[in-house]
């Protein structure tokens, strides 16, 4: 049995930049924290989990046309990047393709449907470990061949959550084939989901556990106390919208890009990039002299 590891690199950037201060910074003095902060923290995993396989997984489109027309306010509320967060994302891409990484992307999707399509398409005695800070991928996990685990970022990748099956039954009352139903009920302020209102996580676990699914709940609708009935019935666009945005696509192509090590390009990212502890840490973790 394999291991793979899948790093949703976006999620991970972006811890990495308010966890570290700006003050890291290269020798131009552009920050280079998140950078800094995500090669330490692949480091760290390296050692931890010796995985066989590590893919750094970045989103193409974080607001896909599809996901948009369906729901308008799909992530429209989030504030913008940090304006020295975007430049960061280029010299990662340097400093892992320098490094040999494999870097992964499904054109016009998000980083959650790239590794969604990676998991259905991984071999069926592999273990997959999906590194993320985003709770909607917890619907990959499996028990079943192929395994598919969340390592749940609680303080940066020091502190990992690991949820099988149980653990996200544990944590949110559902399984996690039926995670994807709970969050539409329930709802994601962040992502512009509103949910159906007043219906919080522990009614939208109640009812997932009554109904085999949302239509078979709308359905019944009338069953329940009137104002949760009103509800549900006024929330059947919402829900069918919903439909569309929330699952993560498996079935998206995936371009992969695999890296040639760059002795020179790494000494010079070292010298000039600010970035000689953090690669250096990061081979040494990897095996490589």
């Amino acid at each position: 049995m394999g291991s793979v590891m899948l790093l949703d690199t976006s999620s991970l950037m972006y811890r990495a930049f308010f966890a570290l201060p700006q003050s890291m910074t290269d020798a131009a003095g552009n920050p280079v924290n998140a950078v800094h902060g995500y090669l330490d923290m692949t480091a760290r995993l390296f050692a931890t989990y010796a995985p066989d396989r590590v893919t750094h997984v970045l989103d193409d489109d974080y607001r896909p046309a599809e996901r948009v027309q369906a729901i308008p306010e799909y992530k429209a509320a989030r504030p913008p990047d940090p304006e020295s967060l975007p430049p960061q994302f280029d010299l990662l891409d340097s400093a892992l393709a320098a490094l040999g990484a494999e870097i992964a992307a499904a054109p016009g999707w998000e980083a959650d449907d790239a590794i969604a399509s990676l998991c259905t398409a991984a071999d069926g005695g592999d273990r997959v470990d999906i590194v993320t800070g985003d709770r909607d991928m917890l619907a990959l996990v499996r028990d079943a061949e192929p395994v598919v685990r969340v390592l749940f970022t609680v303080k940066g990748v020091s502190e990992l959550k690991v949820f099988d099956e149980a653990a996200v039954a544990a944590s949110y009352g559902v399984p996690p084939a039926r995670y994807g139903e709970f969050a539409m009920l329930r709802g994601d302020p962040s992502d512009g989901l509103p949910g159906v209102p007043g219906v919080g996580a522990k009614t939208a676990a109640r009812l997932i556990a009554a109904y085999p699914s949302i239509a078979a709940l709308l359905d019944d609708a009338d069953a329940h106390p009137p104002k949760l009935a009103q509800r549900l019935t006024e929330s059947r666009a919402y829900l069918a919208a919903a439909a569309r945005v929330v699952p993560m696509r498996r079935d998206v192509r995936v371009e992969l890009r695999h890296g040639e090590r760059d002795e020179d390009g790494l000494r010079q990212l070292a010298e000039s990039g600010g970035l000689g502890g953090p690669i250096r840490r990061l081979t040494e973790a990897i095996g490589r002299e």
